[in-house]
């Protein structure tokens, strides 16, 4: 508390003992807080340094009043009640501390002497004290503290009159603390891993349901069907969100899987004729949670037949900012503003979490995507990111790659890429891509991490409204992001059975769907998996 520094002089506005003044004063209550020693050419700190004590009394005098309180008198007194801790006693202006600085830059304070009770005044935590209506006769300008009690100022009320370095330090204070919450995110400190939440009792877990619209909910009805054949200890709670549902239902299941930590959804329909004020479901959900990790595994599935065979990519894309920020507004009619943020600390993010993942799989290799050669600031800093992240992790080579090039080389030779992480713009569009690659959209899954919670969908987002309630819908995609959430949940021998029985299914023509050039229905692919998981 001594020193001279302005996070140093923040440390009395928090609520500690009062020490008893020097000299005794009448209230055994009362303390003065010493200044801090005066430092680079005495500068006062309640002055902001903009002006410098003076060593000759008429300095305060009457022809020069300043503004702000007074540059020699920057003591301030606490004084003790029952019914607050502490009050802040800042002196009025033109207050003078007797006698030059002593002990190392310290004032030697006058004694204080306690304010007189009043018979009428209001009795305070016991005491009596006399308040600001019937305080004593105004002093004369320059009296000191010893002539008269100082006037009340709450510390938020009067904050200002403080002075420009103490609310700095007030500041500085608030943001030591504030980093210790926005580490990971704001300052690019490596992220934790999603941690799944534990099993309750019996071993059991609650798992958040939102069917969505089109073909979710009949395929979430495929996905609780397969779950209670094969015996998976999982509950569901089922909650019901639409395109049309108001914020209400999208807060209580964002409450809801705050709840549960996990949850699997249908794709939500965003409905572009509402006014711009109506955001997408699915964003909000992802925001709101901060699945910062959008995770899609593409790669080819026995018995589909593609042009291209023998692909295995993971796709990471930045999930919770870039362009789908949501933040536009129309600055002219007929002139719209859309922003693009990106920040080093989720770039970094994603860029951990995607080294993470090649080399938690055993992966030997990643690409950025970017378009730094035009957005040099936005997509720059992004690139910038990736490698000074990929330096740390020297066993996977990294390498970069313009998004317009990313698409040319994905439909020509998709071998060639192992990890992807991209920005969430260009991971949106790779992610269709690669699923066109292997068959479509229904037989992609996909999944969003954070640090608490993760939500597991299709890779491709599509309602499928088109063929909504036909008995068409590939069950694939769905059931396969059903496993990717028993690994999480860490029911790994669950998972690699419903697995096994949906890729086997998959080898009988018969249960090929239409989207894959089929004429089987769901419920036909449904029972071939459900057969399978009867031999297993």
């Amino acid at each position: 508390m001594g020193s001279g520094s302005a996070a140093g002089w923040a440390v009395p506005l928090r609520a500690t003992w009062p020490k008893p003044l020097e000299g005794g004063g009448a209230s055994p209550h009362a303390c003065a807080v010493p200044p801090p020693a005066r430092q680079n050419g005495g500068h006062d700190l309640f002055d902001g340094g903009a002006r410098k004590v003076a060593a000759a009394p008429q300095a305060h005098a009457r022809s020069a009043r300043p503004r702000r309180l007074a540059s020699a008198a920057p003591e301030a007194l606490w004084v003790r009640n029952k019914v607050s801790n502490f009050r802040f006693f800042a002196p009025k202006r033109g207050d003078k501390a007797r006698g030059p600085a002593q002990n190392g830059g310290r004032r030697r304070l006058a004694p204080y002497q306690a304010p007189r009770r009043s018979a009428h005044a209001p009795r305070l935590g016991g005491r009596k004290w006399r308040s600001r209506a019937s305080a004593a006769p105004k002093r004369a300008r320059g009296g000191n503290l010893a002539r008269a009690p100082p006037r009340l100022a709450s510390c938020g009320g009067n904050l200002a009159r403080l002075g420009r370095r103490f609310r700095e330090a007030a500041m500085a204070a608030a943001l030591r603390v504030g980093r210790r919450l926005w580490a990971p995110a704001v300052l690019g400190q490596r992220p934790q891993p999603s941690i799944p939440p534990p099993a309750k009792y019996g071993g059991r877990h609650t798992v958040t349901l939102i069917p969505g619209d089109g073909i979710g909910p009949e395929l979430m009805l495929h996905v609780k069907e397969v779950f209670r054949h094969a015996c998976v200890p999982v509950d569901f709670e089922e909650v019901r969100v639409s395109a049309e549902a108001p914020e209400d239902d999208v807060h209580n299941a964002i409450m809801a899987i705050r709840r549960n930590g996990v949850a699997i959804k249908g794709n939500i329909e965003t409905n572009h004729n509402l006014p711009p004020s109506h955001k997408s479901r699915n964003n909000l959900i992802r925001t709101s949670l901060d699945l910062y990790a959008n995770v899609i595994h593409c790669r080819s599935l026995p018995g589909v037949e593609t042009r291209h065979r023998d692909i295995d990519i993971l796709i990471v894309r930045e999930n919770t900012e870039g362009e789908y920020s949501s933040l536009e507004h129309e600055s002219v009619a007929g002139v719209v503003e859309s922003l693009k943020i990106i920040t080093a600390g989720r770039s970094r993010r994603i860029a951990h979490y995607a080294f993470r993942l090649a080399r938690a799989a055993g992966r030997r290799a990643v690409t950025a995507v970017h378009k730094a050669n035009i957005m040099k600031l936005g997509d720059g800093l992004f690139l910038q990111c990736c490698r000074e992240v990929a330096a740390e992790y020297p066993e996977i080579s990294f390498s970069s790659m313009i998004v317009d090039n990313t698409t040319m080389q994905l439909v020509s030779r998709p071998q060639q890429f192992d990890v992807m992480v991209m920005p969430n713009l260009y991971g949106n569009i790779v992610n269709n891509v690669c699923a066109g690659l292997v068959g479509g959209p229904g037989l992609v899954p996909g999944a969003n991490y954070g640090h608490d919670y993760a939500v597991f969908e299709t890779a491709t987002r599509n309602t499928g409204k088109s063929i909504a309630n036909r008995n068409v819908a590939n069950p694939t995609a769905a059931l396969l992001a059903a496993c990717m959430m028993l690994d999480h949940l860490r029911l790994h021998n669950h998972a690699s059975t419903i697995r096994q029985a949906v890729l086997a299914s998959l080898d009988d023509p018969r249960t090929h769907t239409p989207d894959i050039g089929g004429q089987g229905t769901t419920s036909g692919a449904v029972q071939s998996i459900l057969s399978h998981l009867g031999r297993a």
